[in-house]
């Protein structure tokens, strides 16, 4: 079955099993079935520290109107902060990790910055450090 093919990795079905706390003659049964039950996939999704609702979805238990999260907004809300912090990574293009640090040392080490210093004296460079990010890629035009 795809999805537990998906979920496990490199675990074997015996170590699914084991850690979802599901017999394994049963977990067996409905993966060569190709049906799990609502309780094997529940226990598997929480077993592999998954989203438990995103995985009822995949193996057809509920729509995505049950879960409310046809919207936008909705699932904006419904998100965890981790997993909207990988998203805004993933539409930046940048590596997750520039997330681990505070922005202000992310910021001043990125690659794609440009730090504005005045050539004025007696101003503090702390209270004014500007700085301008650079496109890493150029924006495509209508003529491209």
């Amino acid at each position: 079955m795809k999805w537990v093919d998906e979920v496990r990795g490199a675990d074997s079905i015996r170590e699914v099993a084991r850690r979802s706390g599901i017999n394994q003659a049963t977990l067996n049964r409905q993966i060569n079935l190709d049906v799990l039950s609502f309780e094997s996939v529940r226990d598997i999704s929480r077993a592999y520290d998954r989203v438990l609702l995103a995985d009822l979805v995949a193996t057809g238990h509920i729509a995505q109107s049950d879960i409310g999260t046809d919207d936008i907004a909705n699932a904006l809300y419904a998100a965890s902060d981790a997993q909207l912090v990988a998203a805004v990574a993933m539409r930046l293009g940048v590596d997750l990790s520039i997330f681990d640090k505070p922005i202000t040392e992310a910021f001043s080490t990125a690659s794609n910055i440009t730090h504005l210093r005045p050539n004025v004296t007696g101003i503090d460079q702390d209270d004014d450090d500007r700085a301008v990010a650079r496109p890493t890629d150029p924006e495509p035009t209508d003529e491209q």
